[in-house]
């Protein structure tokens, strides 16, 4: 068959049951747990880290509405307009869907 030998060897490893076999450890709930579990962990971790930030994003976005409302106020019709249409695209673009 093989002139070094080894055919029947690779015959025997290709037919005999695999001998470094082990059943998967614990069950299908702790396969699906684990990754659930890893996955609740990270969107905590995430909620920590974006919470300042959103904190201060509603801070900055009450500074700027009074300030426009001022600027509204004190501006022309055509100037409130185009304000208006500026909000509106901004608006437009940020709406979560």
């Amino acid at each position: 068959m093989n002139s070094t030998g080894q055919g029947p060897e690779l015959w025997k490893r290709k037919y005999e049951p695999f001998s470094d076999w082990r059943p998967a450890s614990g069950s299908y709930r702790s396969v699906l747990e684990d990754p659930l579990g890893e996955a609740q962990r990270l969107k905590q971790s995430l909620k920590g880290i974006l919470e300042p930030f959103a904190e201060d994003a509603k801070g900055k976005i009450k500074e700027m509405a009074s300030v426009l409302e001022e600027i509204a106020s004190k501006s022309s019709t055509e100037t409130r307009s185009v304000l208006a249409k500026t909000l509106e695209s901004i608006a437009g673009k940020i709406k979560p869907k």
